[in-house]
């Protein structure tokens, strides 16, 4: 399996943190969000992850190569359009990758590793997504209406949504397939450069599929969006961070279009 990070944005809501340092790089309990991901799908037995990356594409790959503690295969995208597109691009940019069954993370999620491991345990159905029930819905968020057990509706500005989405969903076998085709059907429509990746989910919704949702209860998880996000981020390190193992072992990173 594959896990591909979404990471390509630059996130001015948390000026004047990313400057200079993409989201991906901030460092919460002495690790960054991108090291804190790689750790989780690794023990998660994920063995290959691409990363989508834009703004701080050097300092990225700088920071990659000077890891050691991954046993991982990491390759890196780039997204030359990042300043003025959403995650639906940077998903289609590594479209090529989607070869197997994939995980698609966003890159600002910090998550305890139980969140991924939930959601890889579902195997009833070809394509889950997680989700988290809250007692206020913001309408700018990746709002879901779930009947049953199952995604009837994905997107922003739903007005009686179930739950939130945080970011994580698994597709396996001829789902990746058919999440390619809806990608590459979304990116022909109008003002696909400011949608999310979550809109080929949609698409794929509307044609009858099904999509599991996956609720992670009281698991912790939040994103990174704002000052206020980094700060709670610290705070509660010790919910997510994973302490490095004594044995490191070298990685492979390649670069690439």
């Amino acid at each position: 399996m594959k896990a591909i990070i979404l990471a390509a944005g630059r996130d001015i809501t948390l000026y004047p943190y990313t400057r200079y340092i993409p989201t991906c790089l901030l460092n919460i309990g002495g690790k960054t969000i991108l090291e804190h991901q790689i750790n989780c799908t690794r023990n998660c037995r994920i063995n290959e992850m691409i990363i989508v990356v834009g703004f701080g594409l050097e300092k990225v790959e700088n920071f990659l190569r000077n890891y050691g503690g991954s046993g991982m295969k990491i390759k890196t995208l780039h997204n030359p359009f990042y300043q003025n597109t959403s995650s639906l691009i940077s998903l289609w940019i590594a479209r090529g990758e989607m070869n197997e069954d994939t995980a698609v993370i966003d890159g600002d999620n910090l998550f305890e590793i139980e969140v991924l491991k939930r959601t890889l345990r579902v195997r009833d159905e070809k394509t889950c997504l997680c989700v988290k029930r809250e007692p206020i819905y913001q309408r700018e968020n990746t709002n879901v209406l779930i009947i049953r057990g199952r995604v009837v509706r994905i997107g922003e500005n739903l007005t009686t949504p179930s739950a939130k989405s945080v970011g994580i969903s698994v597709h396996r076998g001829t789902d990746v397939e058919l999440l390619k085709r809806a990608v590459e059907e979304e990116i022909r429509t109008e003002g696909a450069e400011k949608r999310r990746y979550t809109s080929a989910i949609q698409r794929l919704i509307g044609r009858g599929h099904s999509v599991k949702s996956v609720d992670i209860g009281e698991l912790f998880w939040m994103d990174v969006n704002y000052p206020s996000d980094l700060s709670k981020a610290r705070f509660n390190s010790a919910e997510f961070i994973r302490r490095p193992q004594r044995e490191r072992v070298l990685r492979v990173v390649e670069t690439g279009l």
